[in-house]
């Protein structure tokens, strides 16, 4: 019995260092990012990225404007089976302020 104690109490001791951070990982805000890479890959693949796509990977673009989502979609409609928006930002039309960010609930 003081084996599987001792088992139990180790057991959450490493399940609490390994989930703590993770736990906690919404709380704090995420750092501005350049999107740079995101429109490289979404507009001018790689080789090796759209091989990728033909063996059926599917990327997650994050926090791109509307308007880069529509031109994508538009001049590579054939690879949208391996294309994914979340958090599309919605200009407003007259650009005075702050864009509507589509949230779909994917985190």
């Amino acid at each position: 019995m003081m084996n599987f104690l001792r088992f139990a109490g180790g057991f959450c001791a490493a399940s609490a260092f390994v989930w703590g951070p993770v736990a906690g990982a919404d709380e704090h805000p995420r750092p501005a990012v350049s999107l740079d890479f995101q429109l490289q890959r979404l507009l001018t693949p790689t080789p090796a990225e759209l091989q990728a796509e033909q063996e059926g990977s599917v990327y997650i673009y994050d926090s791109l404007e509307i308007g880069q989502v529509d031109e994508a979609l538009d001049r590579h409609f054939e690879r949208i089976q391996n294309m994914m928006f979340i958090r599309i930002h919605h200009l407003p039309p007259t650009a005075a302020g702050p864009a509507d960010v589509e949230d779909d609930g994917c985190d």
